[in-house]
């Protein structure tokens, strides 16, 4: 557990005050980040926060979509950050962060530990005293921080996009498909966290002034227009990606066309060979050239190939060949 106390201009890390000494103080917010949470950080949020029981099973259990909900004197949140996938054939990695908050606190929940928290706590110790010391700013940097982490997997998407459609018109593979749909699988995770955070956001701007101050609204409206931006992307790499997999498609069926064509042609060819030689090999009698004839075989020959080489001929004609 991590306990800042902002209040003035004084940062306060791990104060020797009890916690709910400092949530009664008139001035200043607390930020409590919880590692776990453990059974110690579950009794404070019981007793100390007096948090939902819902509330608090959600923190239990991950995998929540992004929401966001109103309890007595705060706000329930869940968000989540993104990193890049560790693989070439891996989706995105998504990690929940769950958010108490209220004019008095900011409580952030998360079960390993997160550079998205780290990078937050480094920004607000840089930031005007005169901001940090309140919640919505406090949220809104936790959050800020968070919807960074969507811009550089999209980055490196794009990029992965790029290659795999150089890809599938040189050398189209089943690798390169399955690469595809990976790239589809994370966009939909993405897409999935983004659109329910977007329209938090879009609610938070609009709930009563005492949560979000005028002169912090400006700084929400930025987050709001990140996600409208990252929502946007999502959805044109999902069309790119559907064109480049009906690429494939279209890439694969012209190969097989072109090969069905070669067997047409190798087939027409020994069909028509195999036609001259059967007729030679039946019971007659009388032939022409006869069996017996000096160079009879030859002159079959001769034929076997001018018949032969004007069917490539017609084929050729035909773009066949």
């Amino acid at each position: 557990m991590k306990i800042i106390y902002y209040a003035g201009e004084q940062m306060v890390e791990d104060p020797p005050e009890p916690v709910g000494e400092l949530l009664t103080r008139a001035e200043g917010i607390l930020w409590v980040d919880i590692t776990g949470p453990g059974e110690d950080d579950l009794r404070l949020m019981r007793e100390v926060f007096t948090f939902h029981p819902l509330a608090i099973e959600d923190t239990q259990k991950q995998a929540q979509r992004p929401k966001l909900e109103e309890y007595a004197g705060y706000f329930f949140l869940t968000l989540h950050a993104l990193r890049p996938p560790g693989g070439h054939r891996q989706a995105v990695a998504l990690q929940e962060i769950d958010v108490f908050f209220s004019p008095r606190f900011v409580v952030t929940v998360h079960p390993q530990d997160s550079p998205v928290v780290e990078e937050a706590r480094t920004r607000l110790a840089k930031t005007a005293p005169a901001l940090r010391s309140h919640a919505d700013y406090v949220l809104y940097t936790i959050a800020d921080t968070v919807v960074d982490t969507y811009f550089p997997v999209i980055d490196r998407i794009d990029q992965a996009l790029d290659r795999a459609e150089d890809q599938l018109m040189r050398h189209p593979s089943p690798q390169a498909l399955d690469h595809l749909l990976t790239l589809k699988r994370s966009l939909v995770h993405m897409r999935r966290v983004s659109s329910p955070l977007r329209d938090i956001f879009g609610i938070l701007m609009h709930r009563d002034p005492a949560l979000v101050r005028p002169e912090t609204l400006v700084y929400y409206r930025d987050v709001y227009d990140h996600l409208l931006r990252i929502t946007d992307m999502i959805d044109t790499h999902r069309d790119l990606l559907t064109g480049a997999v009906e690429i494939y498609m279209s890439v694969i069926s012209n190969r097989l066309n072109e090969v069905v064509k070669v067997l047409t042609v190798i087939t027409a060819l020994s069909g028509a060979l195999a036609v001259i030689t059967g007729f030679y090999g039946m019971n007659f009698e009388r032939t022409y050239p006869a069996f017996a004839a000096p160079g009879g075989a030859l002159a079959v020959l001769v034929f076997m190939a001018i018949v032969a080489g004007g069917m490539v001929f017609a084929f050729r004609r035909l773009r066949w060949l």
